[in-house]
């Protein structure tokens, strides 16, 4: 349990590390870092236009691109404001494709933001538990306790092995893969 909450505490604090833990990120990362530091670049950039965007505002949507793909997931108040922000993706030199994961934006008593940052939680614990795994790969985002997997493995064990731990997760409402094998 101890084990657990300095692995928790060690994943919260990892942004503070800025330079440092975005060097880690590129130098275990199954892109090259000319392609890591353009994704980079992307979700910098498609983050800045959703949150000066008017209609969009970035206000519950998380931006994560791989390879040029740019993923945005999470609540979006209407089909206009997701349309404008993949638009507004779409609008960044070299994006080659937006894949969104919408869901409605509602207030939702059985799960809230409470839950959703502690599904995360479990989820990436049992990542970092298991040695096989380069977790610091993965995303996950944990929406209304709907979990989305992004990013990029070198085998499909390594991607099985990652949705049978956001499935075996009590609270899990669905699971949706979108981890793509590196060639």
């Amino acid at each position: 349990m101890l084990r657990m909450f300095i692995i928790l505490v060690s994943l919260a604090l990892l942004p503070a590390l800025g330079g440092c833990g975005t060097i880690y990120k590129a130098s275990v990362d199954e892109r090259d870092v000319g392609t890591f530091v353009d994704d980079g670049r992307i979700e910098s950039t498609v983050r800045a236009r959703l949150v000066q965007d008017d209609l969009v505002k970035l206000r519950d949507i998380s931006v994560n691109s791989y390879k040029g793909t740019v993923y945005l997931v999470g609540e979006f108040e209407s089909d206009k404001q997701k349309q404008r922000a993949v638009k507004l993706a779409h609008g960044v030199d070299g994006v080659g494709r937006v894949t969104v994961v919408p869901f409605p934006k509602r207030d939702d008593p059985t799960c809230g933001t409470t839950d959703d940052l502690a599904l995360y939680a479990k989820i990436k614990g049992r990542l970092v538990q298991d040695r096989d795994i380069w977790s610091t790969q993965v995303d996950i985002k944990v929406v209304q306790c709907n979990v989305v997997l992004l990013g990029l493995v070198a085998r499909q064990r390594d991607a099985d092995a990652i949705v049978g731990y956001a499935n075996a997760e009590e609270g899990v409402r669905t699971v949706q893969n979108l981890i793509r094998i590196q060639r």
